[in-house]
């Protein structure tokens, strides 16, 4: 009789973890600014969208709006963090405060979340992943709310 600690058993299928297009994202877990932690691991079942954007990224501040419309309008099928650059320059809770945002706030502080995800500097940058966490959309540039909708309704189904 083994007492080896049980592994969970991985999905059922065999995609490669990756940032492409049709693989599984890598698991991360960063802190958020409401002092908690964003595990993407505990939102299996749900459609997941990350954002990566900046304080001093004027576009990425322009889209946050369509972000919190997304997360308010679906709070049972999708989770959604809004992580920012490990490049803080400003005070990023004093900006959050200001404006008043409900959805939950995540610090890549190495980097790595994005790396990850084949990102880099180059800011806003949008990942979503379907139920089983497999990445159905990654692309770095702004997104308006009805493209956002667009890429998550048919998810949901």
């Amino acid at each position: 009789e083994s007492t080896a600690p049980v592994e969970t058993p991985a999905p059922s299928d065999d995609l490669p973890i990756g940032s492409e297009v049709g693989m599984r994202c890598p698991d991360f877990t960063v802190p958020t600014y409401d002092g908690g932690a964003f595990a993407l691991s505990e939102t299996r079942g749900k459609v997941v969208v990350i954002n990566f954007w900046a304080t001093w990224c004027t576009p990425c501040c322009n889209e946050l709006p369509y972000f919190e419309q997304l997360w308010a309008t679906y709070p049972e099928d999708v989770a959604l963090v809004a992580i920012h650059s490990s490049l803080v320059t400003d005070d990023v809770q004093a900006y959050l405060d200001q404006m008043g945002y409900q959805m939950p706030f995540g610090l890549d502080e190495t980097g790595d979340v994005i790396a990850s995800l084949g990102g880099s500097t180059m800011l806003p940058m949008t990942v979503i992943l379907d139920r089983e966490g497999k990445i159905v959309y990654n692309q770095v540039g702004s997104v308006t709310y009805a493209a956002l909708e667009a890429q998550v309704k048919p998810l949901l189904g």
